[in-house]
């Protein structure tokens, strides 16, 4: 009888640890695993969704997070490097772009002033230069004829 503290060897039991406490290790006289359904305290599952789907928001009974290297099909994430190296290519799990004020070196700009005002020393994410025929204000350029 399941409950009563003694497994049953006719193989209706796994464990019986005599109590009505669930996810203790076990529960209903079967024992918590990982993908069972769940949170079982006594194995450190912060989750369990019941299935083994990565990426769904709790893998492998760890909450997904950020900085976990894997991006997460619940919506906020765009990417998921593993690190926290800004301007990499993927900053907070958001990918990196032009305006983003993070100079991204995996895109290759030379500056990212975090705005779209051209001619102020950062335009399009490429440093304005004398010589780049473009009246740059920031550089305090009076002419620029492109040579």
């Amino acid at each position: 009888m399941c409950g009563d503290g003694v497994v049953n060897n006719n193989n209706t039991e796994e464990c019986d640890d005599g109590n009505s406490v669930g996810a203790d290790g076990c529960t209903n006289c079967t024992i918590d695993f990982c993908g069972d359904g769940i949170v079982n305290n006594n194995a450190s599952e912060e989750c369990d969704d019941g299935n083994s789907v990565d990426a769904d928001g709790c893998s492998t009974c760890i909450v997904d997070k950020c900085g976990d290297g894997v991006v997460n099909n619940n919506g906020t994430e765009e990417c998921d490097d593993g690190n926290t190296l800004d301007g990499d290519g993927c900053t907070s799990c958001t990918d990196d772009v032009c305006g983003d004020g993070i100079t991204n070196n995996g895109d290759a700009e030379d500056c990212d002033d975090g705005n779209s005002v051209d001619n102020d020393g950062c335009t399009a994410c490429v440093t304005d230069v004398c010589g780049d025929g473009t009246i740059n204000n920031a550089g305090a350029e009076a002419c620029d004829d492109g040579n």
